[in-house]
């Protein structure tokens, strides 16, 4: 008996089934355990305010998204208040939906079996993982690309089978279409993509005709939101961080491709291909739920994700810069009907025993995948919560002036950005009475002046010696911890700083690697502390007594101590500085380790740009040096 021509075992729908079941089980798992993020903590700026849905327009034209979905946050928190838990909770509802709207849509063009695969396949996905407790409108997506493609289907398949014009399909999909496309601007593209393939296969030019205005309204009223959103954006659109180079376009498919589908699910699906190539060259049949209706959807999934990438990227060169991993992601469902017709098509069929290994074998790649749903409970996201908290109790800081670090890659030191830094991003877990005060890496070195910030860091040095506030700086988004070291570094130098040393207090978060989670730095404060003692013994620098919680104190990484030593400056005149540090990293349950470095000082003060986005500049910028390139023995890593 030729299995091959027979749909899956329904006994393989039922494992894949609970998988992705267990899965959508964890999405309401932990939702507080995080801090909100930067991004979440800009959706907060958008709806935390009593002024209505027409404020709320307005404060989302500073982002480059449509505002339908600050709309429905909106609303909905006026009802559940404004906590890590009520904010997140709808992403979860979506991205559950997401996974059940695929389902029922798929259901006549899938073999049960196939479609519970790529249901588990898209729920222990990064991208599924993550934005499922993500108050940022990218669950939300799944759901309405997930019913774009299930109406698509509906009417591909009512036009086929009823004659007369289809007036319920077309109005829903039109509608859909419409509040789609105001949600994120990749749906605009999915929505057009699906538009187009139906202009090419339905056979009537009444309903061509009908698509065709729907496309163009549902146009209309993008394009109007977003000459909007041009003049009044505070984002410089063109010198965002997307970029419009052949590397960087690779290098976002391929963060899609590793999102949409973690390194076992990739073997598992990558092994399928391999069979569909080996039954294609020696002419086996492949197995069809529906010969019309499975065909054709598997050309509009593929037609729609290529046409996605391609016009996302010809957008991004002929607009703004835009082409990102997440936005491709936003139209997954797509892709996990590729992947459940794969499976349909080649996958194991469970009916014999060789098969039925085959199977379990792929279950348990995928399945292994739930391990990580313990990290719901751990802190994932950037510690603005945790180090907020640290701040706040840190001895004679109440009522005085905080430094921090601004985001200076999220947006660019103008007024509105620092101010949105100090109130809605470094002041939100503060109390209201807090004075933030964001400033550029470059003023902390010095490199550009900023009133009233060296006196500040001298007094907050000499308050080592004295007792008080000594807070120099604290940061959080924008710095991996080879860029808070370098300014720890600038810090350490400044005058009246020095003989005092600088410690970095660090701030982790869990990141998953493949079956486990790890710790990471990922926040920093950086701390005025006493010179090192007199004599040779190595003693841990002087912590500040912050009573913590046990999950903040969880949070507290390394404490890393920098000495500022000397400055070298040649006797011949060379135009070079060299600034010698000793550096030691104190761990938990590890030995100190110490190194020293020294490093050429830079004055100049290129303007930040993603041609110079680095927290020193960059020698080879005009006017900065005339001395040869550095070699990799001048890197900082942070690795000590």
């Amino acid at each position: 008996m030729n299995f091959s021509t027979q749909a899956p075992a329904r006994w393989q729908a039922i494992v894949y089934g609970l998988i992705a079941l267990i899965a959508c089980v964890g999405a309401f798992v932990g939702l507080s355990a995080s801090g909100l993020w930067i991004d979440e903590l800009f959706s907060v700026l958008v709806i935390h305010h009593h002024n209505g849905l027409g404020e709320v327009f307005r404060l989302s034209l500073s982002d480059v998204h449509p505002p339908l979905y600050y709309f429905f946050l909106y609303c909905w928190t006026r009802l559940a208040g404004f906590s890590e838990w009520a904010l997140r909770l709808p992403s979860a509802v979506f991205a559950v939906l997401a996974v059940g709207v695929f389902a029922m849509g798929t259901r006549r063009v899938l073999s049960p079996a196939a479609i519970a695969f790529a249901c588990a396949v898209g729920t222990v996905s990064a991208f599924w993982f993550n934005q499922s407790q993500n108050a940022r409108s990218y669950a939300l997506c799944l759901t309405f690309a997930a019913s774009l493609l299930s109406l698509a289907i509906a009417l591909h398949r009512r036009v086929r089978v009823r004659p007369g014009f289809p007036i319920a399909h077309w109005l829903a999909l039109s509608l859909l279409g419409l509040v789609a496309s105001l949600t994120h601007a990749y749906l605009l593209l999915a929505l057009g993509m699906v538009l187009a393939f139906l202009l090419f296969t339905v056979p009537s030019w009444r309903l061509r005709a009908a698509l065709v205005a729907t496309g163009l309204v549902v146009l209309a009223f993008n394009v109007a939101y977003y000459r909007m959103m041009v003049h009044s954006s505070q984002q410089d659109l063109q010198n965002l961080w997307f970029s419009n180079d052949l590397g960087f376009f690779s290098t976002q498919i391929r963060q899609a491709a590793t999102d949409l589908m973690a390194s076992q699910v990739a073997l598992v699906v990558g092994l399928l291909l391999v069979f569909a190539i080996q039954r294609r060259i020696v002419g086996e049949p492949f197995f069809v739920f529906d010969d019309i209706d499975t065909r054709w959807t598997t050309a509009l999934a593929g037609f729609v994700l290529i046409g996605v990438i391609v016009c996302g990227i010809a957008v991004s060169m002929l607009v703004a810069p835009s082409f990102s991993d997440r936005n491709l992601l936003a139209c997954s469902p797509f892709a996990w009907l590729l992947i459940a017709r794969l499976y349909d098509a080649v996958g194991p069929r469970g009916y014999t025993r060789s098969s039925a290994i085959v199977a379990v074998l792929g279950m348990i790649l995928i399945g292994s995948y739930l391990l990580l749903l313990r990290g719901r409970e751990l802190p994932r996201t950037e510690n603005w919560r945790e180090s907020a908290r640290y701040v706040e109790q840190l001895p004679g800081c109440a009522n005085q002036p905080l430094p921090v670090i601004l985001p200076y890659r999220f947006g660019h030191a103008t007024t509105f950005f620092r101010t949105l830094a100090e109130r809605d991003f470094f002041g939100f877990y503060l109390p209201q009475t807090a004075q933030t005060q964001a400033y550029l890496p470059a003023e902390f070195a010095a490199r550009h002046p900023a009133e009233g910030l060296p006196q500040l860091l001298a007094s907050r040095a000499a308050h080592a010696d004295s007792g008080g506030c000594t807070l120099l700086a604290w940061g959080i988004h924008d710095l991996d911890e080879a860029s808070a070291l370098k300014i720890a570094l600038d810090l350490a130098r400044q005058p009246g700083v020095a003989p005092r040393r600088v410690l970095m207090q660090e701030f982790t978060i869990y990141q998953h690697g493949r079956l486990t989670w790890q710790k990471v730095p990922e926040g920093y404060v950086f701390l005025a502390v006493p010179p090192a003692p007199a004599g040779s013994q190595v003693l841990p620098p002087p912590a500040p007594p912050i009573p913590l919680n046990d999950h903040d104190e969880t949070a507290l990484g390394d404490r890393v101590v920098i000495d500022y030593l000397t400055s070298y400056a040649s006797p011949t005149g060379a135009p070079y500085l060299l600034d010698t540090y000793s550096i030691q990293r104190w761990a938990t349950g590890k030995a100190v380790r110490e190194d020293f470095l020294t490093v050429h000082r830079l004055t100049c003060d290129p303007p930040t740009s993603k041609t110079n986005w680095d927290v020193w500049p960059d020698p080879a910028y005009p006017g900065c040096s005339d001395r040869p390139p550095p070699t990799s023995a001048g890197s900082i890593d942070g690795g000590l």
